[in-house]
């Protein structure tokens, strides 16, 4: 036997010490509920588990970030419920107008309820706001950047992908022009006789001539009479125009102040083949008089506008600049509208005047005088969405794109029903109007959809996680607490055999004895 060392002890109570690590460390799992509390627990489940952890938290977030969004789009449907609705009573107002038993009065009055319709919808438009972010007025929309000043992107589908779409415009829209076949016959000092007087019709608007007004006093009223009808009335003793030199205003024009010798010229405002003016004139010697002899005929005449024309650009191989080979052009007034498979759709507005186009107006339809072109590049990008964060990871969002929806991408901030022509014209446009917001309300809808199916697999995936890391990471308790039983029974017997082992040593004094 050996007294200096103590084998048997220290067998013993090596025994001792590895059992109590193992009940500190049951102990530590089931008072923490967490098998892994620290790195050495496992370091590869550790590892995994803290990853799941952040994804958890970025899953978290990402629920409540769809949750704002799903809130931004409620408060823009909002805006479109109350617009379609005033765009409802636009329509029967439309209507109303239309029917011939409305006096000028009654249709002025109907008039200014449209143009304060149009107020409100503008206004509601710019002021629909979610965290200070105008939500409507083409905020959200997809920014198109031109290289032709003055052109206006309508629309572009999210199917057309960023880059350059090539437009070319081979003649300009024009307005419906009336341009009297004679000179004003009239002098500065003369005066209507009682032979002369009579009505003057435009689209239906009567414009009474009675003798003894001057030629100032009947320009005065054309010139009203021409406003009312959503147009201008003017005199020119230059019948050659050029838009590019003197502006849209009065269509290429030159307006002369001094009106004998001149020729009188009606049009309208609006461009396009939808566009016309009627003119009639009860007495023949008056018509004679201002140099309009038609309109004295039985039926007057009747002079149309003319839509833009535009073809797709191609490039020095002749493949179309951006557009696939299955895409269809079309024109109506100023507006060029490209249509493609899955319900692609591109529409812009041009000038009037972008490719300077001339125009000979003395006919019932403008012809243009000279060829002349202009390449429209419009650049498409993803600058301007609302981006939504739906995911826990990076670029896993949904972008939110909101047409604008003003009285001018509506195509009714020109809605006039003062006669029963425009008024009658203005039931397609309101009825253009309702659809295209109608289009805007579906897309929203289908948006608020898509955010609910999302954050019903946030939730899904969320539970999936969260049961992947407790089994992970949390204690089997049933488990756990069946180790702790063993290891402190070890723990106690290690104790008890140690004590013994100490007691060795002693039993060397009866062979000292």
């Amino acid at each position: 036997m050996r007294l200096n060392t103590n084998i048997s002890a220290i067998i013993a109570n090596n025994a001792l010490q590895k059992a109590q690590d193992r009940l500190s460390n049951s102990i530590q799992k089931l008072s923490s509920g967490y098998k892994i509390n620290s790195s050495a627990d496992d370091p590869a489940g550790c590892a995994i588990s803290e990853k799941m952890r952040v994804q958890l938290r970025g899953l978290s977030q990402s629920d409540n970030n769809v949750t704002d969004g799903i809130s931004v789009l409620n408060t823009a449907e909002g805006g479109l419920i109350e617009i379609q609705s005033m765009l409802t009573r636009m329509k029967e107002l439309s209507v109303q107008a239309a029917n011939d038993v409305n006096s000028d009065d009654e249709r002025s009055a109907i008039q200014g309820e449209i143009d304060n319709i149009n107020k409100e919808i503008d206004r509601i438009s710019s002021q629909t706001e979610f965290n200070t972010q105008s939500l409507i007025d083409g905020n959200l929309s997809r920014r198109v950047y031109s290289d032709c000043q003055g052109v206006n992107q309508i629309t572009c589908s999210e199917n057309f992908v960023t880059g350059d779409y090539g437009i070319t415009v081979t003649e300009d829209a024009r307005q419906a022009i009336v341009v009297g076949e004679g000179t004003i016959a009239l002098g500065a000092n003369d005066k209507i006789t009682k032979e002369q007087e009579g009505v003057i019709e435009l689209n239906g608007y009567k414009v009474s001539v009675s003798e003894g007004d001057d030629l100032n006093t009947i320009m005065g009223k054309l010139v009203d009479a021409a406003s009312i009808i959503g147009g201008s009335a003017f005199a020119v003793t230059d019948t050659t125009n050029d838009t590019t030199a003197n502006g849209m205003d009065y269509a290429g024009y030159s307006p002369v102040t001094t009106y004998p010798g001149s020729r009188l010229v009606i049009m309208t405002k609006e461009y396009g083949s939808s566009q016309s003016i009627e003119v009639k004139c009860s007495n023949k010697e008056l018509a004679q008089a201002l140099g309009i002899d038609s309109a004295a005929d039985d039926d007057g005449f009747v002079v149309q506008g003319s839509d833009v024309k535009a073809e797709f650009t191609t490039d020095a191989n002749g493949k179309r600049v951006g557009f696939d080979d299955s895409a269809v052009l079309s024109t109506s007034g100023t507006r060029i509208t490209v249509k493609d498979v899955n319900n692609k759709r591109f529409e812009m507005d041009v000038p009037g005047n972008v490719a300077g186009t001339k125009f000979d107006d003395t006919g019932k339809i403008p012809v243009s005088t000279g060829t002349s072109s202009k390449d429209i590049v419009q650049e498409v990008t993803d600058v301007g969405t609302m981006s939504i964060h739906v995911g826990a990871n990076q670029d896993q969002v949904i972008r939110i794109d909101i047409p604008e929806v003003t009285t001018y991408t509506l195509g009714i901030d020109t809605v006039n029903v003062m006669t029963g022509l425009t008024a009658s014209q203005s039931i397609e446009k309101v009825d253009k109007a309702i659809n295209r917001a109608s289009s805007v309300r579906s897309k929203i809808g289908s948006y608020q959809n898509r955010f609910e199916h999302t954050q019903n697999n946030i939730a899904v995936s969320n539970e999936n996680l969260t049961s992947a890391l407790s089994a992970m990471t949390d204690t089997d308790m049933a488990e756990e607490m069946t180790e702790y039983t063993s290891v402190n029974v070890m723990t106690q017997a290690a104790t008890s055999i140690l004590a013994q082992a100490n007691e060795r040593p002693s039993t060397v004094l009866q062979i000292l004895q």
